[in-house]
């Protein structure tokens, strides 16, 4: 069953297909979440953040569901599920290495899940990339090097932990685009949080705070922006191949950056500004590769 809002909303700009323009329109509001959550980390644990984020997720995404009246878990349960699982997979194992080695490092090993996903899809997908496409892939991820430059002073386990969820995130967004030939992208946003709330409430019980005040809409903006951002890049891996959609999704740094500044007075480098530039002139190349 299709409704209004599984329909695209945006015709192709210039070069930029509707897919690519919803992963950057993915990345811009996951950047708001994670900035929101920057905003809030200084009080409330992490994993307290994603169980917040995961309640409000699946609340919206419940409600839409049964707004258009879609069967609730879906039809191919079995590959919602490992969506889901692999989702929160890759999602916590980031908040492991953030807390565990340089943040810079664990960015960067959390950025290669792109690269990740682009060796996947030839297997699940039957997508493979062209020559050209992955040495844009890589100058995109030379542009993240740039930004964050890591000191990779990384310990075995961490760094293992790390490359596993990256790993993780690439069979997610692989499946992503596998189910949209079953699946409405509601049911396939609702198993991210359908996984994530049991398996990270024994997490929270023994660290939890309870928020106070203002930190409730916080907490509620998180789950909105992360529901937007949701929706954008299921869309987008509904309409786009799986390897170019995801490594678009490396302008989210350059939209972080840019809250950084406003926000938090953190005033870009020189390095920083080439590594942005370097991203979005290859997320255009990536356009006109196409």
């Amino acid at each position: 069953m299709k409704s209004e809002f599984s329909k695209p909303g945006f015709r192709a700009a210039g070069k930029f297909s509707p897919g690519l323009i919803y992963m950057i329109l993915a990345a811009f509001f996951f950047s708001l979440m994670a900035a929101t959550v920057k905003a809030m980390g200084h009080r409330i644990p992490s994993q307290e953040l994603v169980l917040a984020r995961s309640i409000v997720l699946f609340s919206i995404t419940a409600l839409m569901i049964k707004k258009y009246h879609l069967p609730f878990w879906g039809r191919n349960r079995l590959l919602l599920f490992l969506r889901g699982f692999f989702g929160f997979m890759g999602l916590s194992a980031f908040f492991f290495t953030l807390t565990h080695i340089p943040i810079a490092d664990s960015v960067v090993i959390q950025y290669t899940s792109p690269l990740f996903t682009a060796l996947l899809a030839p297997l699940l997908l039957k997508e493979p990339a062209s020559g050209r496409q992955w040495t844009i892939y890589l100058i995109a991820f030379g542009g993240i090097l740039l930004i964050v430059r890591p000191g990779f002073s990384l310990t075995f386990v961490p760094a293992s932990i790390g490359l596993f969820g990256a790993f993780s995130a690439g069979i997610a967004y692989n499946l992503i685009r596998k189910l949209r030939q079953t699946e409405h992208p509601l049911n396939i946003i609702l198993y991210l949080p359908a996984v994530s709330i049991p398996a990270s409430i024994p997490l929270v019980i023994h660290n939890f705070v309870m928020p106070e005040g203002m930190e409730w809409f916080w907490l509620a903006l998180i789950g909105i922006f992360t529901f937007i951002a949701q929706v954008f890049l299921t869309k987008s891996l509904h309409l786009e191949k799986a390897a170019l959609a995801t490594n678009a999704s490396y302008i989210s740094i350059v939209f972080s950056g840019l809250w950084g500044f406003l926000f938090w007075k953190e005033i870009p480098d020189v390095l920083t500004l080439t590594g942005g530039a370097i991203i979005i002139i290859a997320i255009y190349q990536m356009a006109v590769s196409k």
